[in-house]
């Protein structure tokens, strides 16, 4: 492992993690570093060798913190990343990262350094936070809590997917029956009961938790994520909990009006770099990204740079097993800059591989759909 090697640094034993607590302090609404540095949630911690600098990860993320001068300790962050750190979350089943920083100006020639080469993308998180003194609602019907009881259900259709999200933030069912909490929304369906929407702790820390909530796609918008979180944090006043946190992406809408119809309020609204742990995957990703552009964090559309990662990926037959809206943008994009040769050769493989037009339903979002794209297509079927 690329950290047992690190001249610049090193890798703390848990009994140390307090050495760098004190360099995280730009970052202090999120809860999970703290709960690193206690032991209450796992995590590993890299301090540089003078302790002004440190890298902690967590299951929420990456966090750079302490003084953004440490270059040469920055170098060797990157490698970490690239040679350690991404890879194992690849391994282990988890598709991306979120790396998190201080706001403070002078970190972005730092974070040039600790992502050279990785290809982040920027984007935006909101947090949101709860004192629960307005909360003495009771369960509604058809809420109820994640328990030892529930766990142990046989006939709830949704349950593993309930024990794979615990699992994503917990050490294991016993720990989280011990110390964490939350509630899902059951409805009988076809099937039999049915979990449809579920409020769960993240980690709790001391008297404070964070939540994190997921409605299945047939029941959105009937406000069962609301009863969900009112559920929930019904139970952290129970508990003692003195404040609450939710965390969701800012272009999350569905996430923040629920966070703010339970009575949550804003805390922060700031700027985060994440990627997908697979390089392959990261460049199609990197060409979603910048097709679109995401101009409330600075991101405008770069077609020339998301054509060159379409085409780093398709090129290797990397398309997520054969989505043809890949092959359509990169044609569309390289035509967009000139390059018709690219374009017409790209849109030759959409149309082999099944590609209709803009029309069809997709799963994602992700399709060049703009006033221009008829036309496009016009001409480079005209051409095919």
């Amino acid at each position: 492992m690329y950290s047992k090697n690190m001249v610049q640094g090193m890798e703390l034993t848990s009994e140390n993690f307090y050495k760098a607590a004190g360099l995280f302090e730009a970052l202090q609404q999120h809860l999970s570093i703290k709960g690193v540095i206690t032991g209450a949630v796992p995590g590993r911690v890299f301090l540089s060798n003078d302790c002004v600098t440190a890298v902690l990860t967590s299951p929420q993320g990456i966090f750079l913190g302490g003084s953004p001068e440490s270059n040469l300790f920055f170098e060797e962050a990157n490698k970490l990343l690239k040679e350690e750190l991404l890879p194992k979350l690849a391994s282990d089943g988890e598709l991306d990262y979120v790396l998190f920083y201080p706001l403070d100006t002078k970190w972005e020639d730092a974070l040039e350094v600790v992502m050279k080469d990785i290809l982040p993308m920027r984007s935006g998180r909101m947090t949101f936070t709860h004192d629960l003194s307005s909360i003495d609602a009771p369960f509604e019907d058809g809420i109820v809590p994640v328990n030892s009881n529930l766990l142990k259900r046989q006939d709830l259709v949704g349950l593993d997917d309930v024990i794979q999200e615990i699992l994503e933030g917990w050490p294991s069912l016993e720990v989280y029956e011990d110390k964490g909490f939350g509630c899902v929304a059951i409805q009988d369906t076809d099937e039999g009961p049915t979990i449809i929407s579920w409020c769960l702790t993240d980690w709790v820390v001391e008297n404070e938790c964070e939540l994190g909530i997921q409605t299945d796609e047939r029941y959105r918008g009937n406000g069962w994520a609301r009863k969900a979180a009112l559920g929930a944090l019904s139970l952290a006043k129970q508990r003692g909990i003195t404040r609450v946190g939710w965390q969701c992406w800012s272009n999350n809408i569905g996430s923040q009006r629920t966070a703010l119809s339970v009575g949550f309020k804003l805390l922060a609204d700031f700027p985060v770099l994440f990627g997908w742990n697979l390089p392959l995957n990261n460049l199609l990703v990197n060409g979603n990204h910048y097709m679109r552009g995401d101009m409330k964090y600075g991101v405008e559309k770069d077609y020339a740079r998301a054509a060159w990662c379409y085409a780093q990926a398709l090129d290797k037959g990397w398309d997520w097993n054969g989505d043809v809206a890949l092959y359509w943008n990169a044609a569309c994009l390289f035509y967009l800059i000139g390059e018709k040769e690219r374009a017409k050769h790209y849109y030759k493989q959409a149309v082999d591989k099944g590609w209709i037009d803009i029309h069809q339903p997709h799963y994602h979002e992700y399709v060049y759909r703009e006033e221009d794209s008829e036309q496009i297509a016009r001409i480079l079927a005209g051409s095919h």
